[in-house]
This record gives structure tokens, C-alpha cells and sequence, in this order.
């Protein structure tokens, strides 16, 4: 399974609901992205702790009310065919999720620690006030105090764990996490390991592989989900 990172961040900006949409029409039936507040406590939609990479603006995201947000340009850094694009909430990734049919694995973006429980609040008021189904949702993050917040806030969400550096002891994460998938970046993974992560049933998710000749070994080793800047690219392989 490919799942478009941020969208499809090769072809369109990342984070934006054209990116998403162009996931969607490449053919991804999942996408990935991030999500973290702004100064109004409204879950927007952007990976950076800061606006300016991925806009005309700076300044930190937590810092700033969806007002200011919704001024920037999200799109001419990429190119300015896509002048105008903005940061979406939320609420507005879900509505675009629906209307795509996509499914969402959503990274809770943890830039600060301390407000990881609030985070996780925000993020899941506003997911059961939309009203989107669970069973197409996927809560992950890097940091564990997320995740356990999100056993304890909504037991029943699927939760997944993103790991960049190590993959600590399975059965402990279990055993504190309750998880459902493990997301590994790909550089991390080997034969072992993957059985390892599968034999202690949990999924597990790679990125970001932008490859197309490595599909096969990955999927031979039991990955389920392949995230990747390039959906098309790597959807075309697999259909070959």
C-alpha cells in the first residue's frame, strides 16, 4: 500500500489540500501529514515548529491565530503555479479526506513536550466534531506522551508509533502504548527487524521511500505501507 507524505509533496507543496488531491488522483488511497496548534488552540495543518520554509512568513506556528495564518502563501515557494494555496485546519484536511476518499494517518506534531495532552485534546475534539470515521484514521507520533494521550483520551483510535533513530523493546511499547502500527524510517530497517515488528503483530510502516526498485524487497519483508513524497511514481511501479 503507498500512502502520499504530506500529499504528494514531489509534485505539489507539502501540507496543502492540493497536494492531497493530487495524492488522491495519483491514485493513494492513504495520506500521511502533520498536525500541530496555533495561538487559537485550532489544530492546523503544517510539519515546520516555525512557518518559514513552507510560506511567505515567519514565526512560530503556535504563535500565531488562524487569522494570521490564513494570510500566508503556502504555495509560491514551490512554485507560483500554486500561488495562494494556504495552511488548512484540521477540520478542513478531514472535509477534503471525504470528499477525496482518502484515508488519514495523521502525525501529532509535537514541538513542545508540555503540551502534548492539549495537543492531543485539540486534535481529537476536533476529528469526533467533524465527525470522520475512525476507521479510516491513524493517529502516530514521534513523541510517546502523545501517543499515551491518545490511548487515554480515545482508547479506541488506532495509534502508531514513529521511530527515526532506534526501535526500543516491542513488547514494552505494547505493553504502554498499545499500538497498533509501528512507523519506521526505511533507512532503519532490515530483514530482522521487520519480522521482529510483524511477529509481535504489529504493522509496519516505512518512510519516506521514494524507490520504486525497493518496493518489492520492503514488501517481501512484510511492510504494509509504503509512505512516499511521489505516490504516482510509486503506485505506477507496483502496477507494472
Amino acid at each position: 500500500m503507498i500512502a502520499g507524505h504530506r500529499g504528494a509533496r514531489a509534485v505539489a507543496p507539502e501540507n496543502t489540500l492540493v497536494s492531497m488531491k493530487a495524492a488522491a488522483n495519483a491514485g493513494a488511497k492513504w495520506i500521511e501529514t502533520d498536525t500541530q496548534l496555533c495561538a487559537d488552540l485550532i489544530p492546523v495543518i503544517i510539519h515546520d515548529k516555525t512557518v518559514r520554509r513552507c510560506t511567505n512568513g515567519s514565526g512560530s506556528v503556535r504563535h500565531k491565530t488562524l487569522d494570521e495564518i490564513k494570510q500566508l502563501d503556502a504555495g509560491s515557494w514551490f512554485s507560483p503555479e500554486f500561488a495562494g494555496e494556504t495552511i488548512p485546519t484540521l477540520h478542513e484536511l478531514l472535509a477534503a479526506c471525504d470528499e477525496y476518499g482518502l484515508n488519514l494517518n495523521l502525525e501529532i506534531k509535537v514541538h513542545y513536550e508540555e503540551e502534548a495532552a492539549l495537543q492531543v485534546q485539540k486534535t481529537i475534539e476536533t476529528i469526533k466534531d467533524y465527525g470522520f470515521d475512525p476507521d479510516r484514521l491513524i493517529l502516530s507520533s514521534f513523541s510517546y506522551n502523545a501517543v499515551q494521550q491518545c490511548l487515554e483520551q480515545w482508547p479506541e483510535v488506532r495509534r502508531g508509533l514513529i521511530i527515526e533513530d532506534w526501535v526500543p523493546d516491542i513488547d514494552r511499547l505494547d505493553e504502554n502504548l498499545k499500538l497498533y502500527s509501528i512507523h519506521l524510517d526505511h533507512h532503519l530497517l532490515n530483514e530482522k527487524l521487520a519480522k521482529e515488528i510483524t511477529d509481535a503483530g504489529k504493522v509496519l510502516q516505512i518512510w519516506t521511500m521514494n524507490d520504486p526498485k525497493k518496493i518489492e524487497k520492503f514488501s517481501n519483508w512484510g511492510v504494509s505501507t509504503i509512505i512516499t513524497d511521489d505516490p504516482a511514481l510509486l503506485i505506477a511501479a507496483t502496477h507494472k
